[in-house]
């Protein structure tokens, strides 16, 4: 009888009491499949998706109509539509913005507008709503999503993505105010001290445009990169909230959000909190994460020690982790990632919820192949394994690799306990499985697939006490996730 060590990880609630994110309301039911349709006159239509208006910024009139479990709702007013995003409306399914108050209409249910994003990039289309939901699970400022179907005209546009506007509203929902500077940070704003803070194109002021003098901007960017390094770490605090940064940073780099600000200085806010007097970093745009790659880089296996770009000068992270007390904070974080939302346990039921739910919606998707040729096969397979270009990990094959790799760069993250698991004749050879427990008693023992569904198994009390599950017959071989009272590990089968 062969003796094999696994590891196991202790899954904790979070320990946020009082999260800084709202939760579910009438609009945004992330488990639900919301449907919008938009009537407009065929002239406008014709005008929106045309090539040759892919940059135009006008809103075009349109009648709304959208249904969810709370609501059937047709709004007495027209709404704006028009294209949003920057190289995603150069593809055929189009990216929409959506104004309730563009030609007189009021705030739909407190919200100003819709983000309708197509997910071209993601086969899963679930790479940004889990990343975001990671982020508010960690108590990041974050934007809410929720799926939907999207028709125009009676036309079916397919599967998109709604993701919540980050301005006013989303200030007050989280923080109670508005009192402050908002700025979207676009590609190229690395936080250096050479003026680039004045640069609109760089930094877009997003609210109280006429009050906005920069100065408070340019006090932050000159404090991060001058301040000697005796006194950094209490200068930086007085301008910049780093523990809600280090835990952003932590989400950052498991779920490999490369187009952010550390690695491609891009798609993050800086809000000014006028009460604090303080800035805070939120991220946004996370459809390139969980390993979809456009240069040539393996985000799973990525060093999380050095996770900032090394050519380019990226003073926020960088110094940042630079100050050892704020290294180890960072390291706490990932420690507590791992524990409550970069885990099998928290993650694989959502891929399965999230695939069954969809499936259906993105097999009838008239556009979904159009930018790479995806498959309603390609998408099952996204949950689980990567394909070829772009996509070069499934979600839970990047799940897997990234932990294993990320408590072998740290390890300090390496806190788990040892379970003993006694196995006959061969792990990746039989569909037979034994382990003993220190007190012989089993209360509750699961395992699920790779993708999250459950596998129903029969469980068996050895005469020696030790406890024997077995797979189905012609259960195919993977990954398999083991849950014995709390307890999660691997379960490698290679089938015959």
């Amino acid at each position: 009888m062969k003796r094999l060590a696994l590891l196991f990880l202790l899954i904790h609630p979070s320990l946020w009491a009082q999260p800084i994110n709202p939760g579910i309301d009438a609009i945004f039911r992330p488990d639900e499949l919301a449907i919008i349709r938009l009537t407009m006159a065929p002239t406008d239509k014709a005008f929106l998706l045309h090539p040759d208006n892919v940059e135009s910024e006008v809103y075009l009139e349109a009648t709304f109509h959208m249904v969810n479990s709370q609501l059937d709702t047709v709004l007495e007013k027209k709404v704006g539509i028009r294209l949003r995003g920057n190289t995603s409306r150069y593809h055929e399914k189009k990216p929409f913005k959506i104004d309730f108050r563009e030609f007189g209409g009021k705030k739909f249910f407190d919200y100003k507008k819709l983000n309708l994003k197509p997910n071209v990039n993601d086969p899963s289309h679930f790479r940004e709503p889990l990343s975001l939901l990671c982020f508010r699970e960690m108590d990041i400022p974050a934007a809410r999503t929720f799926p939907l179907q999207l028709y125009i005209n009676d036309e079916y546009m397919g599967v998109y993505t709604n993701v919540e506007q980050i301005d006013d509203e989303f200030l007050n929902d989280r923080f109670g105010h508005e009192e402050g500077f908002l700025y979207k940070c676009s590609f190229g704003s690395n936080l250096v001290n050479n003026g680039q803070v004045f640069n609109e194109s760089l930094f877009e002021s997003e609210i109280n445009e006429d009050e906005d003098t920069r100065a408070e901007l340019s006090h932050f960017v000159h404090i991060l990169n001058t301040t000697g390094t005796t006194t950094f770490a209490t200068e930086i605090e007085k301008v910049f909230n780093v523990d809600r940064y280090l835990r952003q940073l932590a989400i950052e780099a498991l779920i490999g959000h490369w187009d952010g600000y550390s690695y491609n200085m891009n798609n993050y806010y800086l809000f000014y909190n006028g009460e604090e007097k303080r800035f805070e970093y939120f991220p946004y745009d996370t459809d390139n994460t969980w390993g979809i790659d456009w240069v040539n880089r393996d985000w799973a296996t990525r060093d999380l020690n050095a996770w900032a770009r090394n050519e380019i000068p990226m003073p926020l992270t960088k110094r940042i982790l630079n100050v050892p007390a704020f290294r180890q904070k960072y390291v706490h974080y990932l420690a507590e990632a791992l524990k409550t939302v970069f885990n099998e346990a928290f993650v694989l039921p959502k891929l399965e919820a999230y695939k069954f739910l969809l499936t259906d919606a993105v097999q009838d998707d008239p556009y979904f192949s159009k930018s790479f040729g995806f498959t309603h096969a390609h998408f099952l397979q996204s949950f689980s394994s990567g394909m070829t270009n772009h996509v070069e990990y499934g979600l839970a094959e990047y799940l897997d690799v990234r932990r294993r790799h990320a408590i072998k760069q740290i390890p300090e993250l390496n806190d788990s306990d040892d379970l003993t698991v006694s196995v006959y004749p061969n792990p990746a050879n039989q569909p037979e499985f034994y382990f003993d427990t220190l007190s012989g008693l089993v209360k509750q023992a699961r395992v699920y697939s790779s993708t999250g569904a459950m596998v129903s198994i029969s469980v068996e009390r050895m005469p020696d006490d030790r406890i024997r599950m077995t797979l189905p017959d012609h259960a195919p071989g993977g990954l398999y996730l083991v849950h014995v009272d709390g307890k999660v590990f691997r379960w490698m089968y290679t089938a015959n």
